[in-house]
């Protein structure tokens, strides 16, 4: 006997973000994947590493594409679980009042839980 769509267990996608917001299509991508993804009912993490935690600070000023903070934001409110990496965040100067509501500081040892929970775990390096 086949469980239902409610029954059967949510899949959870992990997304390791690496680049920052506009030096390429990649945080343009991950927003994609994971408003699609969420849009299906599933988890979404998404492990920003490196220069990637500035697509998660305050006050971004894009004009004329994809601004980042007011995209992660609106799947911050969706459902999305963010995570940045502590020590990323400290080597750039980012202190908690730089980092848009909803998104955590986290550790590489999450990063590591995050790989091993996910059903399926994307990097855009």
């Amino acid at each position: 006997m086949e469980e239902s769509e409610e029954t059967q267990k949510k899949k959870h996608l992990g997304i390791l973000l690496f680049t920052t917001p506009y030096s390429s299509e990649n945080t343009d991508t991950a927003i994609k994947i994971a408003r699609s993804a969420l849009s299906k009912g599933h988890n979404v993490t998404i492990f920003a590493y490196g220069d990637s935690v500035h697509s998660f600070t305050k006050g971004q000023k894009a004009i004329g594409m994809t601004n980042a903070e007011t995209e992660f934001r609106h799947l911050l409110d969706g459902g999305l679980k963010v995570e940045l990496c502590g020590t990323c965040l400290n080597f750039r100067g980012i202190g908690d009042e730089l980092i848009i509501k909803g998104a955590e500081p986290s550790s590489m040892q999450n990063l590591c839980k995050l790989i091993d929970d996910c059903d399926r775990f994307v990097s855009l390096v």
